[in-house]
C-alpha cells in the first residue's frame, strides 16, 4: 500500500514483468474488454493487482485451448469471468479435445495398419497402380 492508503498502481512494463505477456498483447486483452477497466493518469496506464490475475486467467486459459473469442463470451460486464459459463466451456472443451483423441487415436491404428502391410506390398514387386490399388482397399 501507498502512504495514501491506496492500492500500489504497476506500469504496464511492470505487469509485463509479472506476467510474461507483451505490453502489446496486454493493451490488446484491454481492447476486447478482456481485462477490467484501466484507469490512467496522463498517457500512462495505471495497473492492479487484479489485472495481473485476469491477465493470468486469460493465459492460463489460453494454454488449455481456448481462443481470445471464446474468452469474450465467458465474461461478464465486469470483466470477471461467469463462472458457470465457463464451467460449461470447460465440459465442452473437453469433450472436443476427447473426440479429438479418438480420431487421432484411429488415425494411429490406420498408419500401424499401413505400416505392417506395406513391406510385403514392396517386397511383392508389384508395380505403381497394383500397390495404390492395394493401399486404398482399406
Amino acid at each position: 500500500m501507498s502512504a495514501h492508503g491506496k492500492l500500489p498502481y504497476l506500469t504496464i512494463g511492470q505487469v509485463s514483468q509479472h506476467t510474461g505477456v507483451s505490453a502489446k498483447a496486454i493493451r490488446h486483452y484491454e481492447s476486447l474488454g478482456l481485462i477490467p477497466a484501466v484507469p490512467r493518469r496522463g498517457t500512462y496506464r495505471l495497473y492492479r493487482p487484479e489485472h495481473i490475475d485476469a491477465i493470468r486467467l486469460i493465459r492460463k486459459a489460453q494454454s488449455l485451448g481456448f481462443t481470445l473469442a471464446e474468452l469474450r463470451g465467458l465474461g461478464t460486464d465486469g470483466c470477471t469471468p461467469d463462472w458457470p459459463r465457463f464451467v460449461k466451456a470447460l465440459d465442452l472443451k473437453r469433450k472436443a479435445v476427447a473426440m479429438e483423441m479418438a480420431r487421432l487415436q484411429k488415425l494411429d491404428t490406420e498408419l500401424a495398419d499401413l505400416q505392417a502391410t506395406l513391406p510385403g506390398l514392396i517386397a511383392s514387386e508389384l508395380d505403381c497402380a497394383m500397390l495404390t490399388t492395394e493401399l486404398t482397399r482399406s
